[in-house]
């Protein structure tokens, strides 16, 4: 385990695969329910389902799930399912989002809306997220349903917070929080609280983890925040600066406009609010780093990873809890 004093680069960096050793097996399962589960009679659905298998991502949230479940012993079946239809939300979502915001790589390889159109991405998306739902009555897993029913609801309302902030120089941390809690947050802790309920039931346990992904959830995007104003391209998979592109003020921007001059200000948000080649989006980003926004952001993100971190010294200490622990440095050492 990596003990939470360690806070320098000197320390072993921990990556996703030694995150899912202990779940080795059962992300391989999941790996194959999530190909059976795109299988459709629609040849479209089938063409585009075979090029976002070859996507491969990290399974994050899966692990996540799994993990939690294995705190109690050994990952139930409902827990393989539920770990699937928990990626395949998430999938939806970047579907979804990758439309949005005119993205064309995802983990390295074309978006879908960049090979096939926009209309088709959004109705992929909306299949995938019907798909996950049908599963969840299908196998009567109905307590899970709920979670993620309330939890899609939620992501959708942080979706739309967020356009209707774009540009908005006058964004306040608190909406700021509010936004990535709904927009990110609440899927991690979903997929927590899925986990626990599949291994004790309603009680307290599952209220814990629900509120220790909840704070990882927040400390990811804080972090994916910093990433895409100085992350690299080649290693995210993704293009970076996306954001400041889009016109989205994150907690790094937010922070520097409250620390700068007025005039600087007024510069960042004029050039923002065009069209922005490299050199522009450079420049934003140089801005955020000069008054201060980048470590700050790093701050804020390490006060949610520690508060993840108390949480799970309620539980008691096996290597299942160290792996947790460790899932929390993940998320903040993370490159892409």
């Amino acid at each position: 385990m990596i003990e939470r004093t360690q806070g320098t680069d000197a320390r072993p960096r921990v990556d996703i695969e030694r995150l899912q050793g202990p779940v080795r097996g059962e992300l391989d399962r999941v790996q194959d329910e999530l190909a059976r589960f795109f299988i459709s009679d629609v040849p479209l659905i089938n063409e585009i389902s075979t090029h976002m298998l070859r996507a491969n991502g990290k399974r994050f949230r899966p692990t996540l799930l799994l993990l939690v479940n294995r705190l109690r012993g050994a990952v139930s079946d409902d827990a393989i399912i539920a770990a699937t239809i928990v990626e395949l939300v998430h999938t939806a979502t970047l579907v979804h989002d990758d439309s949005i915001d005119r993205s064309f790589l995802r983990r390295g390889i074309p978006t879908v809306n960049s090979l096939w159109n926009d209309q088709t991405s959004v109705i992929m998306g909306d299949y995938l997220y019907s798909k996950a739902f049908f599963l969840l009555v299908e196998r009567g897993m109905f307590e899970p349903m709920i979670v993620l029913a309330r939890t899609t609801h939620r992501m959708s309302l942080g979706e739309m917070l967020e356009l209707e902030h774009k540009l908005n120089f006058g964004l306040t941390e608190d909406v700021y929080y509010r936004l990535i809690m709904d927009k990110t947050a609440v899927l991690l802790s979903a997929a927590c609280e899925i986990g626990a309920i599949l291994a004790w039931g309603d009680g307290r346990e599952r209220r814990l983890l629900a509120d220790f992904g909840t704070n990882l959830g927040m400390a990811f995007q804080i972090t994916d925040d910093i990433l895409d104003i100085e992350g690299d391209a080649d290693t995210m998979g993704k293009s970076t600066r996306s954001d400041i592109r889009d016109g989205k003020v994150t907690l790094p921007l937010i922070h520097a406009i409250m620390n700068a001059p007025p005039k600087r200000t007024a510069h960042i948000r004029e050039r923002m609010a065009g069209v922005l080649d490299d050199g522009g989006a450079g420049e934003v980003a140089s801005f955020a780093a000069e008054f201060g926004g980048l470590e700050y952001a790093r701050q804020r993100a390490r006060g949610y990873a520690d508060r993840a971190l108390e949480l799970l010294d309620d539980f008691d200490r096996s290597p299942i809890r160290d792996t947790l622990h460790d899932a929390v440095e993940y998320v903040l050492d993370r490159r892409q």
